[in-house]
């Protein structure tokens, strides 16, 4: 996978997977598709789902909702602060654009911008997808 330098921060809980049922949004991984697939978006992984699977197990999870993009990388693991682990992705990785999609932000705006509040019952929607796509044209 080339590295566009493009990256969409992921939480899952909440945005993907809103009622943390077994079977995720069909809706919010539909929109979730297209945003990575219209903007040429790579996802990155900083839910904390990151700290108890391994990429490839995280990415046959992501199959099997439905998920057509590939997994790129992980934020690092460094504090409760989520907002400090993308901040340092990307100090230590060159990028082009980013957004940030997540129901939780408190620990994550002061860090760094770019971020899409989604609500955590409802999920990953239309409304996020413009906010998305106003963020990186």
């Amino acid at each position: 996978m080339k590295d566009t330098g493009r990256y969409i921060f992921t939480d899952i809980d909440g945005v993907l997977n809103p009622s943390w049922n077994k079977q995720w949004s069909k809706r919010a991984v539909g929109i979730y598709n297209r945003v990575c697939s219209d903007f040429e978006l790579l996802p990155v992984i900083s839910s904390t789902w990151r700290t108890n699977h391994t990429v490839v197990q995280l990415q046959e999870i992501f199959t099997e909702q439905g998920i057509t993009a590939q997994i790129f990388d992980y934020t690092p693991v460094l504090n409760d602060y989520r907002g400090i682990e993308i901040d340092e992705y990307l100090r230590e990785n060159s990028f082009n654009k980013y957004v940030v999609i997540d129901d939780s932000c408190r620990d994550i705006k002061p860090y760094v911008s770019n971020v899409v509040e989604v609500r955590g019952w409802i999920g990953l929607e239309e409304e996020h997808y413009e906010k998305i796509k106003k963020l990186i044209s």
